[in-house]
């Protein structure tokens, strides 16, 4: 007799937990939360007018990009944030953003890039 309660008792605990885990989800699943959770990197670079693309990158758009200078410094504060960030317009390269013009910056360094030429960008539209 203890065989039949026993089952029923597990099988009304998992459907219990398994309602739990269903209704905490957000819309979307868990990677839409994680979407939302993005902000923008810090400011850096002189007055404040360029973004942090790494711990020691700082780009602008009107000023290029900073490598391993002090105008980067303030961008290591980023590795001590518990939330990710995310700075440039648009994708390119192999997971960069453009940083300025003609400049693609992941985490890792800047190149060039075709997709962050204004002008190019500008005529294919």
């Amino acid at each position: 007799m203890a065989g039949p309660g026993v089952a029923c008792c597990l099988l009304a605990l998992l459907a219990l937990a398994s309602a739990c885990y269903i209704q905490n989800c957000p819309l979307g699943g868990k990677r839409a939360a994680r979407d939302l959770d993005v902000r923008q990197c810090l400011p850096c670079g002189p007055g404040g007018k360029g973004r942090c693309f790494g711990p020691s990158i700082c780009c602008a758009d009107e000023l290029g990009c900073f490598v391993g200078t002090a105008e980067a410094l303030r961008c290591q504060e980023e590795t001590y944030l518990p939330s990710p960030c995310q700075s440039g317009q648009r994708p390119c390269g192999s997971g960069g953003r453009c940083a300025a013009a003609g400049i693609c910056c992941s985490p890792d360094g800047c190149r060039t890039h075709p997709a962050c030429d204004p002008e190019v960008s500008f005529s294919q539209r």
